[in-house]
This record gives structure tokens, sequence and C-alpha cells, in this order.
């Protein structure tokens, strides 16, 4: 593996020969680099490799995980009720199947000038040097490496709480999830406790799929019953998904309040202690398990990059064609770039939806033959789904001009579970992803509905 990484890299250029400054000439092949195998880095990799990878282009996709883990369902993951092998998608596999490349490792320097990005060692299961580090050089950069939960700097959150943000972290939680459920129905503890601060998606999903989780970790594998848990969702905001229409909030408290969790509304928490959260005013919620699931920041490394425009949250400031601001062949796609809205100015938010159309338009515009003359990118509001566990979803569809339309019900779980299908279909096609949803709904119907392990 050492050695095809290896040969593949001094392909692609090392550090030595000429350094192109332009894009390639007739004849020769164009060195696209993306950074990040999220969900709109990883969509555009294979579309590009699709399409031009045995031809006109080297598409090289850089990722410090080995898989590609829709984010979207991390909450089922954390909660058990996905197995992180069943929706993980090797990059390996998926490089192989699409014409590009893909090579491990983080994003450690930038250099415009010599249009080089460098990118850390790798270690083995034995903590010893798989990979070192490497340098790739490239005609064509996409930096599309994410973002992270910001702790807002309260005191305790990075060494009590914990985080949403890969599958690595998720199945951290579940597992912790799992021991303390094992405590309960042993009798070590009257119950279990779970502190969730962030009434956003990530958080009101959460909650409402860890009840779903206690009551199947109860029917299948006689741990205990969500009469057991006590879940409490603390956010500053006076409503649950504050950036919602105000009917689909109040649907969500509704489910939410329904399967017996607490709602904390305009707290805020001054500090995280082991036993729980201390609030602003100084009360104590106690928890056993406490998540952070309160607004993104970007990435650290996205504020030491060279030639990097990045505004107060490590937000990479790009331009109406995604293009990173004083930087040639540079783009920014996702929750990493800061992208404005031209109408109202206002930021772009960090969703899985912004990043697929990014992911989209930057297919289009790599493949034009001016990128100059291109059209600028256009976000197109689709509105919001938010899955309630077993209860109905709900859902806002953006209407231009008009407030958005709310409903709730099948419908929208149907909808929910149709737009993972769509990005799996956007890397693998359409014939693979149906036949993995057939296969994966008939093993549902002989497997227990969660991780007992």
């Amino acid at each position: 593996m050492q050695t095809e990484a290896q040969a593949e890299h001094d392909r692609q250029g090392t550090g030595a020969g000429p350094r192109r400054q332009s894009r390639p000439t007739a004849g020769e092949k164009e060195n696209v680099v993306i950074v990040g195998g999220g969900a709109g880095g990883a969509e555009l990799a294979a579309a590009l490799g699709r399409r031009f990878g045995r031809s006109t282009m080297n598409v090289t996709l850089i990722d410090r995980e080995a898989n590609h883990l829709w984010k979207p369902r991390l909450h089922e993951v954390a909660a058990g009720m996905l197995a992180a092998g069943e929706e993980a998608t090797s990059y390996l596999a998926l490089a192989r199947a699409n014409h590009f490349r893909f090579h491990i490792g983080a994003l450690t320097a930038l250099d415009p000038a010599a249009k080089t990005v460098s990118i850390s060692a790798v270690k083995d299961a034995q903590g010893g040097e798989l990979l070192g580090p490497r340098e790739f050089r490239y005609d064509t950069l996409v930096l599309a490496f994410g973002s992270q939960v910001n702790d807002f700097g309260v005191p305790g959150v990075m060494e009590h709480c914990h985080m949403l943000d890969s599958g690595d972290q998720a199945l951290a939680f579940q597992s912790r999830l799992l021991e303390m459920a094992v405590k309960v129905s042993a009798g070590a503890l009257d119950r279990l406790r779970v502190g969730i601060v962030g009434a956003g998606a990530t958080g009101v999903e959460l909650a409402a799929e860890l009840h779903h989780a206690a009551s199947a970790m109860h029917r299948f594998g006689g741990l205990m019953s969500s009469d057991d848990l006590e879940i409490t969702v603390i956010d500053m905001a006076p409503r649950v998904l504050p950036n919602s229409d105000p009917a689909t909030s109040a649907f969500a408290a509704q489910a939410l309040e329904g399967m017996g969790v607490k709602l904390r509304l305009n707290a805020g928490v001054e500090q995280v202690t082991a036993e729980g959260f201390v609030l602003k005013g100084g009360e104590l919620v106690p928890c056993d398990l406490k998540v952070w699931a309160s607004g993104v920041i970007g990435r650290p490394i996205a504020a030491v990059l060279s030639g990097l425009q990045v505004d107060r949250s490590r937000r990479i400031a790009c331009d109406d064609h995604l293009r990173c601001e004083g930087l040639a062949d540079v783009y920014g796609l996702g929750d990493c770039a800061l992208v404005r809205d031209p109408k109202t100015q206002r930021p772009l938010p960090p969703t899985a939806t912004v990043a697929h159309q990014q992911a989209t338009y930057l297919a289009q515009l790599l493949s034009a033959p001016s990128r100059d003359a291109h059209a600028a990118f256009a976000y197109h509001p689709r509105g919001s789904l938010v899955s309630l566990g077993t209860a109905p979803a709900t859902a806002e569809i953006a209407v231009p001009k008009h407030a958005p339309i709310t409903f709730s019900g099948a419908a929208p779980k149907l909808l929910y579970v149709s737009l993972g299908l769509m990005h799996q279909a956007a890397l693998t096609g359409w014939g693979q992803a149906m036949t993995s949803a057939v296969v994966d709904g008939l093993r549902r119907t002989t497997a227990p509905p969660l991780k007992l392990h």
C-alpha cells in the first residue's frame, strides 16, 4: 500500500521538476486536488472522476479519514440506530469506481506560489508511521475540509462533552451510551440522564433518536427502557429549531415533549463540569452523558493556511464563483467556505444542502472551457427536513417571496430518507444506491434495529 501511494505521489509531483503557475496546456492533464471528503467534496470528486478521470484530469481527493460517512446521519450512529459500517463508504473503493485517486492525511500547509498542498503523516494501528508527510502539486485546488462544533469558549466543554463531528466521535458516544444503559439495567444507576446543548437540527434529532433507541434497547436487549432515560435539551434560543418556521418549531417541541424530553430554552450554559451543565445564574442540570451540539466554527487549519482570508468564525472568504478571495485557482466548498447570498449578503448556512449545490456548481464550472465566463453560483433554498425518530418527521419547503410551506407526517419522513439515497447515488450511481437500500431494508427485517455491542 505504501509503495503504491508513494509511486502515485511521484507521478503527481513531490516538489521535483517545474511547477505550473497556470492551467495546463493542450494535451496535458489538469491536476485537480480536493481536500476534504464530506458531503460536497466526495460528490465533486466522484462527478469529476467519472467525467474526466480517464481523459483530461488527474482528480485527487485527500481526507484525514479512510471512510466517508454522511454527516446528517451521525445522530443515528450515536444512538446506535445505525452501525457506522452500514452507511460508511471506503474512499479507496469510491475512488476506484469513479476514476479518481485517494490519499489519507490531514492538511497541514498550502503554498499558493508553488501551487502545492502538504498533508500529515499517517500512523498505523501500533502507533508507528504508516505513511510519511507528503506534498501534492495542483493546477486547481478545492478546499472542502468542513467545520467543527463551536464551544464558544465555555469552560469544560472539551473535557466533559461529546461532539458529533465525525464517525469516530459518534461511535465513542454510542459506546458510552451502551455502557451506561448496562449500569442502569444492573441497578448500578437509577436512571440515565443525557444533556444536549443545542436545539438545532442535530440536538433535536439526537434527542428523538435516543428516546427511540432506549425503547429498542429494552425490547431487543432487555436493557433500560425509555422510562429510565431522562433527556434535557438546553439552548439560549426561545424555541427549538430557531432558524425554522415557528410552525415547524412548535411541531418538533410538541413531539419532543410527548417523548418526555425536557426543554430548557432561553438558558445559557456558563460552565460544564463532570456533574453536568451549570447554567447562567448558577443552576446545575445534572447529566451522566453530555453532548455539545451548539453552533459550528471553521477548523483551526483554515486560520494558518497561507494566502487565505478568513472571518472570525474561521470560514474562508469566497467570491460568487466560490473562488477563495485573493488566490488564483483555489476554490472553497461546503462548511469551510464563507459564501454570501447576493440578495441578503448573509453567509449561506453550513448545511449539506448548500454543500451539494456547490459541488454540483463546481463540477460544471471546472468543466467549462472558460471558467471566468461561467455564471456565478446561485443558492436555491429547498427548505428543511427534521427527523424525529419513529415519530413523524417535519418539513418546510421554501417558497420565493412567501412564507415557507410547513407540513409533518409520513411524507417528510420519506423525503428525509430519500436525501441520503440521493447523496449515495451521487457517489455510486443510482443502481448501486438502490441495491444497497434494498439490501439494508431486508437486513433490518431480521436483525435488531440497533447496535447492542
